[in-house]
């Protein structure tokens, strides 16, 4: 007689049936792998969908234009090349610092000078044209290391103190 409330173990095994599953999916996997080494290659009239020659006049046409686009490249690089070994020729470099305590523009020229007015950056940006002579002055600005200087507003002054000739900004990466 069966009763319901005992439980009783299945009386065949799973694994029984999992096994040669198993067996014959890998069996059907290595056929995939293999399949494109035993593979006959198409002839030429079996396959249609295989891309159609271009006319030889395009080829030449394309070839052409590439070379033309090659030539510009070129002459296009060895200008950036001449330019940038002409650019320390070109320029005359004027360092200018932040101080870290005020946040003032300052100069050695050969001892501090401050930049406190546009009059003071007028002054200095003649002073420069004058000494580099044939070469163009650009300003590079100093940030302090660690400072809270300068303020925004001092940095809008310093733009427009600035504006006529070229400058920049460097800023020091703090160390990680």
């Amino acid at each position: 007689m069966w009763r319901a409330d005992v439980i009783t173990p299945p009386r065949r095994s799973v694994t029984r049936f999992f096994i040669p599953l198993i067996d014959v999916l890998i069996l059907l996997f290595g056929i995939f792998l293999l399949m494109p080494f035993v593979s006959r290659p198409p002839e030429e009239g079996d396959d249609k969908s295989a891309p159609k020659a271009a006319p030889a006049a395009t080829l030449t046409a394309d070839v052409q234009e590439l070379q033309r686009q090659l030539l510009e490249a070129q002459k296009r690089l060895e200008r950036f090349q001449r330019d940038r070994a002409n650019l320390a020729d070109r320029l005359s470099i004027r360092v200018l610092q932040i101080d870290p305590e005020k946040g003032t523009l300052y100069y050695f020229d050969p001892d501090r000078q401050e930049v406190r007015t546009a009059v003071d950056a007028r002054r200095l940006i003649d002073r420069q044209r004058r000494i580099a002579g044939a070469k163009d002055p650009y300003f590079l600005i100093l940030y302090p290391r660690a400072s809270g200087f300068p303020l925004e507003s001092q940095v809008e002054h310093y733009h427009q103190w600035f504006q006529d000739v070229p400058f920049g900004f460097d800023k020091p990466e703090l160390a990680q």
